[in-house]
């Protein structure tokens, strides 16, 4: 079944809003008191990050009432299985923050977590019934760099179970241990496999949340859901202490309501100081090429072909430059199945070696097999074939070297005459898949059933914040609309 098809789409309604009971694995999230003025709780959610920094600085209200108010948030929607676990601990640790000009921009604030992410203070599920009282020995490297800045980790999110890895017969956002997420905007696909944390920020219950991606799974979840999500260049941000599908492709990615927010999550979980081109300062700085190859177009939805003129035209009324441009069939033709399947194994295996209950993908499978209604009720297709794959290592890196030549020779081409390339959702995923290269997407369109679409921009590796700026520059021209 072709991926965004219309009998796709529907097959994923019918499983996410259809009677799917909760598995026997669902953690319920305990409620606790955190009464707090309704008046307060919403200025502050609404509020973006330095907004929030401004209050606190101005004593109008404190990091415990911003933790409080996003805490009661989360609880209020717990419905809508955005969020598998909230931290305990998260107002006790806000009473620690004290404001300084000289904190980092995310110092005090609540941050959501996909709970593929190592944290050491909740379990780290994979939204996996094998994995509901797993408590890592160590945070992942990027909440180790939130942490040293401040941030308050509020709690882990849903997921499709094992980041959309177990079947190929999955419901977008499903997992044993947090149950099915819905889409704030109505009976649409949530996306996956970062559903929980496009829905959360789209449900106000934190300004910012972390996602991974392998193959989509920021830029279609954010798109869905209508906030911001940026999939990083490989390797900017660290993977260490994040359960793996693949290290060729893996990377986590900030997701939030503005771009601006969004730029500061990410500077938040890098190491390294990210470079930035001032050639470009105002849209009609920029030339932009819109993907126009078939391997694109026979996949748009109805109204795909009008939200993207229109996007054109907004652009050349501000002065921008814009064009259509094909990069040639060859480099959509790419295999990123056996590349995933190798090192989902590998990966998972070296993940939990190491910990003090060590497993391997053969126990997920036999333990899933005892209670198959509970632990695996849409099936474990992929997990059985990674554990039986017989690709070499080899001959997989002969697949990634080849998957990565040709997406970067066609991207580089294009480079040389736009400065970003256009398109909508993810539909050009196994192009910054393979590639390794940033991508991008902006809310502010609707399909006429109101179900959100996010235009999606891709840059070349490296220009993360570049693509950050140029968003932030679309986002403040009141561009997208729709």
């Amino acid at each position: 079944m072709s991926f965004n098809s219309q009998a796709y789409l529907n097959d994923q309604i019918n499983k996410q809003y259809g009677e799917v009971p909760l598995s026997r694995y669902y953690h319920n999230q305990p409620e606790i008191d955190v009464a707090i003025n309704d008046e307060v709780i919403q200025e502050i959610i609404t509020s973006d990050i330095a907004t929030l920094q401004a209050m606190v600085k101005q004593n109008k209200v404190s990091y415990v009432e911003i933790a409080k108010a996003f805490y009661n948030q989360a609880q209020r929607h717990q419905d809508s299985h955005a969020v598998i676990s909230l931290n305990p601990a998260v107002i006790e640790e806000a009473k620690t923050r004290v404001y300084d000009d000289s904190h980092d921009p995310l110092y005090g604030i609540p941050v959501l977590v996909k709970d593929n992410i190592a944290t050491t203070e909740m379990a780290t599920t994979a939204g996996a019934a094998i994995l509901k009282d797993f408590y890592p020995e160590t945070d992942a490297v990027i909440i180790q760099e939130l942490k040293q800045k401040g941030a308050l980790i509020l709690g882990k999110t849903n997921l499709s179970e094992w980041a959309n890895f177990m079947t190929e017969n999955s419901a977008n956002g499903y997992s044993a241990v947090g149950g099915q997420t819905k889409n704030p905007h109505g009976s649409f696909d949530v996306g996956g496999s970062s559903a929980g944390s496009a829905a959360a920020v789209a449900l106000h219950m934190s300004p910012v949340a972390i996602g991974t991606e392998t193959a989509g799974s920021i830029i279609y979840p954010a798109s869905q859901n209508g906030v911001v999500g940026l999939k990083p260049t490989l390797k900017t941000v660290a993977q260490a202490g994040i359960i793996p599908i693949a290290a060729a492709h893996d990377t986590a990615g900030p997701m939030a309501q503005t771009v601006n927010d969004c730029y500061l999550l990410f500077q938040a979980m890098t190491t390294t100081e990210a470079t930035f081109n001032d050639q470009f300062q105002r849209l009609a700085d920029y030339r932009f090429g819109q993907l126009d190859d078939a391997a694109l177009k026979e996949t748009y939805r109805d109204e795909d072909a009008i939200i993207l003129a229109t996007f054109e035209e907004q652009l050349q009324q501000v002065g921008a430059s814009y064009q259509h441009l094909s990069l040639g069939n060859a480099c959509y033709d790419v295999d990123i199945t056996d590349v995933l399947l190798y090192q989902f194994k590998a990966g998972v295996e070296s993940y939990f070696k190491h910990e003090t209950n060590p497993i391997t993908l053969a126990d997920v499978i036999a333990f899933n097999r005892k209670d198959e209604k509970n632990a695996s009720y849409y099936g474990q297709d992929l997990l059985e074939q990674a554990n039986n794959h017989q690709l070499t290592a080899s001959a997989i890196e002969s697949v990634i070297e080849r998957n990565r030549t040709v997406t970067q020779a066609a991207l580089d081409e294009a480079f040389k005459t736009v400065d970003v390339l256009v398109t909508l959702s993810n539909y050009a995923t196994s192009l910054y898949a393979t590639s390794g290269y940033p991508a991008l997407t902006l809310p502010g369109y609707q399909r006429q059933t109101g179900e959100p679409v996010g235009i999606t921009l891709i840059a070349p590796a490296g220009q993360d914040v570049d693509l950050l700026y140029l968003g932030q520059l679309i986002e403040a021209a009141g561009v997208l609309s729709g």
